[in-house]
C-alpha cells in the first residue's frame, strides 16, 4: 500500500512524539521551536517572519531530533506495515488507506517503545487516581486470535484490529439442492 508522509501526518496530526518541527518560511510566534540546518531555534519575540539565523528574533534551543517523529521513522513504519498488509481485503482504496495508516501508526508506536527500552508495553486495563478507579478489558475476539493479539499492545493496533475485523470474516451460504449424475 502506498501513502505519503503528508497523508499520514494529516490523519494523525497529534501523534506522539510530535513531528520534527522543520522550519519553513512563514510567521512564527513567541516560544515556537523549529529545526533548521541541524540546529533547534526558539522564537524570543512576539512574532517573526525572519529565518532562524536572525539572532534578534531567534535563540538557539537545546533539543534533540530523537525527541521527535521524523519522516524517516514514518517511512520505516510504512515498510514494516507493508509486510503484514493485504489491501485486497478491502472494498476500495480509501478504506484500505485508512486501515493501513492505523497499522503504520501501530508499528511507529512499537518502534518508539522499543527505542526507549520499554519494548511492547500493552494497553493498561485499569488505573486509579485517589478514590476513583477505572478498569476495562481488551475484547476476547482480539486476545484469542493469534493473528490479531499482537496488535493489542497499542491503541492504534486496537483500532487497526477493529477496522480489519469485518474483512476477516467470511460469508458462506448453504443452498439446498441435489447432484445430477449424467
Amino acid at each position: 500500500m502506498e501513502i505519503t508522509i503528508a497523508e499520514f501526518k494529516t490523519q494523525f496530526p497529534r501523534f506522539t512524539p510530535e513531528y520534527l518541527p522543520v522550519y519553513s518560511s512563514g510567521t512564527y510566534f513567541k516560544d515556537n521551536i523549529v529545526y533548521y540546518e541541524g540546529l533547534f531555534y526558539k522564537v524570543k519575540v512576539a512574532s517573526t517572519t525572519n529565518p532562524p539565523t536572525n539572532t534578534t528574533d531567534w535563540e538557539l534551543y537545546n533539543d534533540s531530533v530523537l525527541n521527535y517523529t521524523q519522516d524517516s521513522d514514518i517511512l520505516n513504519a510504512m515498510a514494516e506495515a507493508n509486510v503484514n498488509f493485504n489491501e485486497g481485503l478491502f472494498p476500495n482504496e480509501a478504506t484500505a488507506k485508512l486501515v493501513f495508516m492505523y497499522l503504520v501508526a501501530h508499528y511507529l508506536t512499537v518502534d518508539f517503545n522499543n527505542a526507549l527500552g520499554s519494548g511492547i508495553i500493552g494497553i493498561a486495563t485499569s488505573r486509579s487516581v485517589g478514590s476513583v478507579s477505572e478498569s476495562y478489558s481488551i475484547p476476547n475476539w482480539i486476545l484469542n486470535n493469534a493473528g490479531l493479539a499482537p496488535y493489542a499492545t497499542t491503541g492504534y493496533g486496537m483500532k487497526y484490529a477493529t477496522l480489519i475485523r469485518p474483512y476477516l470474516v467470511g460469508n458462506f451460504f448453504i443452498v439446498k439442492g441435489s447432484i445430477n449424475a449424467d
